[in-house]
């Protein structure tokens, strides 16, 4: 397993008890907020308080829902609110190699982010810190330097073979049509 497939992604938190019978509410980080119960084979990391050496452990999601705006779950082997009191508060996670393959065109906002943004002129803009959802189309958010929240900040619409003209995930670069500052426009 490469580099890249072998990062952790982490998809969402378990957040409380739901019901009786071992199900517990899932606070899913996921596009749409349901997607998290595709995943099957999914790793856990306990809380501090209940952490085994601070490592990922395979766990099977044998069921899961939307329920209200949330999304609830059931893992094997936790069929009672007892035994399933110790998952609350744990990260649940997926290997990148896990996710189903993106489309021609299509990426997942967890590759983009980190990838230094470069115009076309090949001045770099900085990099990637997060996206923003918006009815028309995603955002980028790109920091001259992602250490400092004080730094440069642009917001780039992700439109692509308008705005965004290259990405390579495997170099780390994307490539923009846009100007280094709103003062250097025409």
């Amino acid at each position: 397993m490469s580099e890249h497939t072998k990062k952790i992604y982490i998809l969402g938190k378990i957040s409380g008890y739901y019901g009786v019978k071992g199900w517990l509410k899932i606070f899913s980080y996921t596009q749409p907020r349901e997607n998290i119960v595709r995943y099957k084979a999914l790793k856990i990391k306990f809380s501090n308080s209940h952490s085994i050496n601070d490592e990922w452990l395979d766990i099977v999601l044998d069921n899961g829902k939307s329920h209200g705006k949330g999304v609830v779950a059931h893992f094997s082997g936790y069929d009672t609110r007892e035994s399933a009191a110790h998952l609350i508060n744990a990260e649940l996670a997926i290997y990148r190699s896990d996710f189903k393959r993106a489309l021609k065109n299509e990426y997942y906002w967890a590759d983009l982010i980190g990838l230094t943004v470069i115009n076309l002129e090949e001045i770099e803009l900085g990099k990637i810190t997060s996206l923003i959802e918006t009815a028309a189309h995603d955002v980028l958010v790109v920091h001259s330097d992602p250490s400092n929240d004080s730094d440069s900040e642009q917001l780039i619409p992700f439109v692509m073979q308008h705005y965004i003209k290259n990405i390579d995930l495997d170099a780390n670069l994307m490539t923009v049509d846009w100007q280094t500052s709103w003062n250097d426009k025409d």
